[in-house]
């Protein structure tokens, strides 16, 4: 999986996930919700919550994890980079799908592949800026 491509699966992911809390959203809440400007506090399921804050995890991992990628790209960083950014995607995609379950245990280690490879981008971005 080149860095492109794995920057467009991290982005297809996110955008699955914000899509599937919309449609959960409307088949909870009703579809005149998304609509309504005068929404009042409403209390989430556990299931609700879990997608909420999978996808801010989401987006704080885009805060790192995109722009890395995307300086190895222009980099034109190429090999074991691409490999860590393809761990990376299948990581977050791991990490999203035990969120939603609701499996903790087993999600701590998803989460370490996918930011120890973005990790290793980063020190390969570093010692061959260097040189």
């Amino acid at each position: 999986m080149t860095l492109i491509t794995s920057l467009i699966a991290f982005g297809l992911l996110t955008l699955a996930m914000v899509g599937f809390e919309i449609f959960f959203t409307y088949a909870t809440q009703g579809f005149a919700f998304g609509f309504s400007s005068n929404r009042k506090p409403v209390d989430l399921s556990a299931f609700a919550t879990r997608m909420k804050r999978a996808l801010q995890n989401q987006t704080e991992a885009a805060s790192y994890g995109a722009p890395i990628i995307a300086a190895a790209a222009f980099a034109g960083l190429t090999g074991g980079v691409e490999t860590a950014a393809m761990l990376f995607v299948a990581g977050r995609t791991a990490f999203v799908l035990l969120y939603y379950t609701g499996i903790t245990f087993v999600r701590v280690p998803a989460f370490l592949v996918s930011t120890l490879s973005i990790a290793y981008i980063a020190y390969v971005l570093f010692t061959t800026a260097m040189v």
